[in-house]
């Protein structure tokens, strides 16, 4: 072959394999001396019948650079990608967590361990002084490159699996460098101290005259009365409410009244509850007696007090999940968005719907200092 000509017969480009050869599930049969030191030190690969270790090829680019096993050649990258085109963005992770020791079993291989997990996870990660034949791992992992989509309900039923094993749920973002990031997702339960509002004080309100205001929200004048501390916010003497919290109050004023509710959504109906998924989210806030703020200054739709406004900082910050797609939509302003909640010291997330009404929601989070995983210097 001549300068970077990889078009000759197979054999020859994957050229001598040096204690080495492949199977025809595209693994690596590794059988020199260190292989029992790779996997007893290590946890790399897996042992099979007959001696020796099994490697995948990730696995392998892992040992070529950084446990001295010679290369089979540049054939041996190039078969790599044939058979997994992510190979590439695999040793970004796979790097980034085993260089500070960590031990890593990949979902292939856990099975033939007897280890259960996550179908959706990659591999189970050790620290370094743990090993999977004697000690239960620690996190489960997945990776996503950064203009992967951010779905949020497929995560929030990883995370949920994951927790029921007792095992944290980490996530690894790729970039186009092969730079990577670290988030730990969690099923988060916030709750604040308000009281829950009830159909009498939605009645009250929507007793009220009002004016329209920009966008489909309603201004009430002369609020000094005003029932419920965490609907509208104090403006020019009254009270302003957005086009959600104006929705709520109609739909539950109204159908106290007559049963006749007046159309004011300006969005897609929640099929369960005949109001728009933004106003049901609202209202589930609400009944967790939190206290709703704009978001805005720091990119979400509310920042949430968990009592009133002035006593304490608001600890969370919640996307309005009609505008994923807007907003968030892929893992690289997740991520952005998850940095900013952490610069401001507080947490963000996700409102996950599971059908009824009923609300879950999924933490987004930088993990603490010694388990930020990241690419070696």
């Amino acid at each position: 072959m001549e300068g970077n000509d990889i078009s000759g017969p197979r054999d020859e480009i994957l050229g001598p394999l040096a204690g080495v050869m492949q199977s025809d599930g595209g693994s690596w049969h590794f059988d020199e001396k260190s292989s029992d030191r790779l996997w007893h030190k290590s946890a790399i690969g897996i042992p099979v019948q007959g001696g020796g270790i099994s490697l995948t090829s990730v696995e392998m680019m892992f040992c070529i650079n950084h446990r001295n096993i010679e290369s089979p050649g540049i054939g041996f990258l190039f078969g790599g990608l044939e058979g997994d085109p992510a190979l590439f963005y695999e040793y970004a992770v796979m790097e980034a967590l085993r260089t500070p020791g960590n031990k890593i079993v990949l979902g292939c291989n856990l099975g033939k361990l007897g280890i259960g997990h996550s179908k959706r996870s990659w591999g189970l990660r050790w620290d370094s002084d743990k090993h999977p034949s004697k000690d239960p791992a620690v996190s489960e992992v997945r990776w996503f490159t950064a203009e992967q989509e951010f779905d949020v309900d497929d995560l929030y039923e990883w995370v949920r699996e994951v927790e029921d094993s007792g095992r944290i749920a980490e996530s690894i973002v790729v970039d186009e460098e092969m730079s990577v990031v670290t988030y730990r997702l969690s099923i988060a339960d916030p709750r604040g101290n308000l009281t829950p509002p009830s159909i009498e004080e939605f009645l009250i309100i929507s007793d009220n005259e009002y004016a329209e205001t920009m966008n489909g929200g309603a201004y009430f004048p002369g609020a000094d009365d005003w029932p419920l501390e965490a609907v509208g916010i104090p403006v020019q003497g009254g009270r302003q409410l957005d086009w959600a919290e104006r929705e709520l109050v109609h739909f539950f004023g109204k159908s106290s009244k007559n049963n006749n509710i007046e159309d004011f959504s300006t969005g897609p109906t929640n099929p369960h509850l005949g109001m728009t998924k933004t106003a049901s989210l609202l209202h589930e806030l609400w009944n967790r007696g939190l206290n709703t703020r704009s978001g805005f200054k720091f990119g979400t739709t509310w920042r949430c007090y968990s009592g009133s406004v002035g006593q304490d900082h608001a600890p969370w910050l919640i996307n309005d999940p009609e505008d994923y797609h807007k907003t968030i939509g892929v893992w690289a302003k997740a991520c952005l968005t998850s940095r900013l909640a952490s610069g401001v010291n507080k947490h963000w997330i996700c409102p996950v719907d599971v059908g009824t009404g009923e609300w879950r929601f999924l933490r987004v989070s930088r993990p603490p200092a010694d388990s930020r995983w990241s690419n070696p210097r």
